[in-house]
């Protein structure tokens, strides 16, 4: 008879009640509350007592087996099944980074209906893409509630993520995931300027693509809407006068008064020539130089 049967205390109070139901009474599960641990040997220890308790009261082993299996049963139908949690594609970097830090920096105070998130641990050394999509699997099989309210929870968790999350394109819309140069220095921009952890505890850098996964992330994390347009704001600005410094660099401004007429020529010359005002100017002037050294 396998011992570790029960996953949380959830599933404990299940058996207890279980029991006082239909056998007599059975002491509930008691465990010292510490996050970050599931109290593994404490639940296979009381599911040894329960199972020590059912052969005590039943002498015939097909009644004995046939309760055990009515007990599990009625465990297991408070479990997620592989369908109630097919949405989060563990190929999806996206939703799982999302889902990942959401309840990774909502553990502590996050609460939907019976949930407390605080009451579950999500591991911490979770670096790669299938670690963060197990560690999210695992925290919701293991939370401390009912399936009905674990798939209530679910689909909420679904109506911010196509809602809230999947909507906001600013971002991927600004940074090209194929440009190194950029996701770099977009990378460390939020290190330097919003976040000086920037996630160290939660990603490592591997890899190129790992540098877009992060800045992505880190704005589908910001929940206050005004704060995530504030500071794409900024770091968009901020890549704009990097672009324009890194397009002028070796040019300086010049300010010259001329007729008034002389714009609207300038403007025809350009489009004719389908080249930039700055470069008919320039060339202008470096023929006329070029003459003039003759």
């Amino acid at each position: 008879m396998m011992n570790d049967f029960l996953i949380n205390k959830f599933e404990a109070d299940i058996a207890c009640d279980y029991l006082n139901e239909h056998i007599s009474r059975f002491n509930k599960f008691r465990t010292i509350n510490r996050r970050g641990n599931d109290n593994t040997k404490e639940l296979n220890n009381y599911w040894l007592e329960i199972i020590d308790f059912i052969n005590h009261k039943y002498r015939n082993n097909k009644d004995k087996k046939e309760f055990i299996e009515s007990l599990k049963k009625e465990i297991i139908n408070q479990r997620l099944n592989s369908e109630d949690l097919i949405w989060i594609d563990k190929s999806n970097t996206r939703l799982c980074n999302w889902l990942y830090v959401l309840l990774q920096k909502r553990g502590g105070d996050y609460r939907f209906n019976s949930i407390n998130i605080g009451e579950m641990y999500l591991g911490r050394k979770s670096y790669t893409n299938i670690e963060r999509y197990n560690s999210v699997i695992n925290i919701l099989t293991h939370l401390y509630a009912s399936k009905e309210d674990k798939i209530e929870f679910i689909n909420r968790l679904k109506k911010i993520w196509s809602e809230e999350v999947v909507k906001y394109r600013k971002v991927k819309d600004l940074i090209n995931k194929n440009n190194i140069n950029q996701t770099v220095w977009a990378y460390k921009y939020i290190e330097k300027t919003f976040n000086k952890k920037s996630n160290k505890t939660t990603f490592n850098v591997d890899n190129d693509s790992d540098y877009y996964h992060i800045i992505i992330c880190y704005f589908d994390s910001i929940e206050n809407h005004y704060e995530k347009n504030d500071k794409f704001t900024k770091l968009k600005n901020a890549w704009s006068q990097k672009k324009y410094r890194e397009d002028n660099n070796g040019k300086k401004s010049y300010s010259f008064n001329m007729s008034i007429d002389i714009a609207n020529k300038l403007d025809i010359l350009s489009a004719d020539s389908n080249r930039s005002k700055n470069y008919i100017v320039e060339e202008l002037i470096k023929n006329e130089y070029l003459k003039l050294k003759k």
